[in-house]
């Protein structure tokens, strides 16, 4: 694969969170690239998202300001996470969406 056409390509990633406790929070995803790069991305629900972020000053409405590497998803589930990778590694985007460790 031409990796300066398609990006990075993906060897394997752990779930470094509980995806049992997802509703509360975001699960972080460590990635390794064939090259054994690492980087990392986190995802998120919009439940979750209602939960942690800054509030915005003198609201008491949450802010996100849009990481790069925060991925929200309706649902979190292990297919759902790679399915997501899979689709930013064929967008050439992984490695975009996500940070050295």
């Amino acid at each position: 694969m031409d990796l300066d056409r398609y990006g990075a390509v993906l060897r394997s990633y752990t779930i470094d969170g509980d995806l049992a406790s997802a509703d509360q929070g975001a699960v972080e995803v460590t990635v390794t690239f064939t090259d054994e790069r690492r980087r990392w991305c986190f995802f998120i629900t919009p439940a979750a998202l209602a939960s942690v972020g800054e509030w915005a000053e003198g609201t008491q409405v949450r802010l996100h300001l849009g990481e790069v590497h925060l991925i929200v998803v309706t649902e979190l589930s292990r297919d759902v996470i790679e399915r997501v990778l899979r689709q930013l590694e064929a967008d050439g985007e992984l490695e975009r969406r996500t940070l050295p460790p």
